[in-house]
């Protein structure tokens, strides 16, 4: 599994959402979890796999890109709840 978080870094959720994921690595080394912008070309192409219309998305992903969970929105989920699905 690995977490992606979708998002506009020169946005007003931009500095939030790195430091929640600089965080998240803080607590999670052996974690996959990985920052894209949602204005490329790789993350633009996401969000419409995933119907994402809103940001920041963290999403969770098997081996297949097969959306396990999906969370949106300025509120990110506890770091436990993400891992729950990190198995």
């Amino acid at each position: 599994m690995k977490a992606i978080v979708l998002y506009i870094p020169k946005s007003d959720h931009g500095t939030m959402t790195e430091n929640y994921v600089k965080e998240f690595k803080r607590f999670h080394r052996d974690v996959d979890i990985s920052l894209l912008d949602a204005e490329t070309r790789e993350g633009v192409s996401l969000c419409k796999l995933y119907d994402i219309l809103q940001y920041p998305a963290l999403i969770v992903v098997n081996q297949d890109m097969m959306l396990q969970q999906a969370w949106l929105g300025r509120m990110f989920p506890d770091m436990n709840q993400v891992m729950s699905y990190m198995v």
